[in-house]
């Protein structure tokens, strides 16, 4: 359905002309909003960090930017203040991202409650951390940009009726379909816009939604952090895992190291390290030290831990997801078929081999991992994504005026 431009005075002006010549004034000088949806994750998240860092770049590049997220109560903490007071208490878990390795300080993060028991919207809410914040009430203009994680149905529904424009994130094959309704897709919410991570969640939209208006970018490895240490000897017998993906992932994963043990009785001298619970600084300082990555993660919509492994000049031993297509190759890790434990067992174990063997101290073979990461720069990524709102403004610009 075709958007309806309301007439409002403009500067005297009570016309359609004036309020399309208003908005488009503000959408050529960065006059309007973008707002991020994120999920309250104050875990280390791939996701999140996509979305936080898209929201740096365009903060930095002069866009007013602001970040909404819908609080979690806290049943614990509620329970315990409504106690002291006798009355009903919530209290919720800010979004807070510390572990992120840029600052973010400077870009509003709006919460959004519902109601009070009595039905009256909540004006401030109160945080596990003692601390308080006031609710603001969005208002959410023609042209404004809303950019939603392609989990959240529930939030394209809110705005199926908005004239803003609607733009999803797409991070995850997974949850694409298993997040909507059967027969939905977002070409039902008025959303044909779709900002892709990767080579394998384009090829999937455009299979299961034709249609769509999809623009590709990829995300950076930071080199500041993600580097070779200047010493061998700063590699240790210790290879990195991390099971973020729930009890599954876990299972599988010990699954995969107790066959390398019982398999390779005479590497017992190797130590496995999670790489989990640790800033981006100590995540990248752990994973330097380690000579091996063990990635077992089937569903990654990119996958950035095997090149931040490679990138520390840490040997990748990892499942070859359907995210990763774009950049796996035989010559940049020990790649087993998705989903094989026992496969990914017996990779690991002839990688070990060949570490202890000196066969990876080839300066070839970082050579190759260095070729794999060209195509992921921070210089890169913030062009990419700049360009790409730059094309949406004026996308948007053409599309008012044919309105008129």
């Amino acid at each position: 359905m075709a958007e309806k431009i309301e007439t409002t005075t403009v500067n005297g002006d009570n016309s359609v002309d004036a309020r399309v010549a208003d908005i488009v004034r503000k959408l050529e000088s960065k006059g309007f909003t973008i707002y991020f949806y994120a999920p309250t994750m104050n875990v280390a998240s791939g996701g999140v960090g996509v979305l936080f860092k898209q929201a740096r770049i365009l903060k930095d590049a002069g866009y007013n930017v602001k970040i909404i997220f819908e609080p979690k109560v806290n049943e614990k903490a509620s329970y315990e203040a409504s106690m002291q007071v006798k009355s009903k208490v919530f209290v919720f878990e800010k979004l807070n991202p510390e572990w992120l390795e840029f600052d973010f300080s400077d870009i509003p993060l709006v919460p959004q409650v519902g109601t009070d028991e009595s039905g009256n919207r909540i004006s401030k809410i109160n945080y596990t951390d003692g601390t308080s914040q006031k609710t603001e009430q969005i208002a959410i203009s023609v042209e404004d940009m809303v950019v939603i994680p392609e989990g959240f149905p529930n939030i394209m529904q809110q705005l199926a009726q908005s004239p803003c424009k609607k733009i999803v994130l797409a991070q995850s094959w997974i949850y694409v379909l298993n997040s909507l309704k059967p027969g939905s897709i977002w070409q039902s919410y008025g959303i044909t816009d779709v900002i892709s991570v990767s080579d394998a969640i384009t090829e999937y939209l455009n299979s299961i939604m034709p249609g769509l208006k999809i623009k590709q970018y990829s995300q950076s490895i930071n080199r500041d952090i993600f580097n070779v240490p200047e010493r061998v000897s700063d590699k240790l017998p210790l290879i990195g895992y991390s099971c973020n993906r729930g009890r599954e992932q876990r299972m599988k994963t010990f699954n995969v190291i107790r066959n390398f043990q019982q398999w390779n009785p005479m590497a017992n001298y190797f130590r496995f390290v999670e790489l989990s619970d640790l800033s981006r600084e100590e995540y990248a300082e752990k994973l330097k030290s380690c000579s091996l990555l063990l990635s077992t993660d089937e569903i990654a919509g990119f996958g950035t831990a095997p090149l931040e492994a490679m990138a520390s000049g840490t040997h990748v031993v990892s499942w070859a997801p359907y995210g990763g297509k774009e950049y796996i190759n035989e010559n940049n890790g020990f790649w087993a078929a998705n989903g094989d434990i026992f496969n990914l067992s017996e990779y690991l174990g002839l990688a070990v081999d060949k570490l202890v063997n000196g066969e990876l101290d080839n300066p070839e073979i970082q050579k190759s991992y260095e070729e794999t990461l060209s195509k992921y720069t921070s210089e890169g990524e913030r062009k990419s994504v700049i360009d790409m709102f730059e094309q949406y403004a004026k996308e948007r610009v053409e599309e008012l005026k044919s309105k008129v």
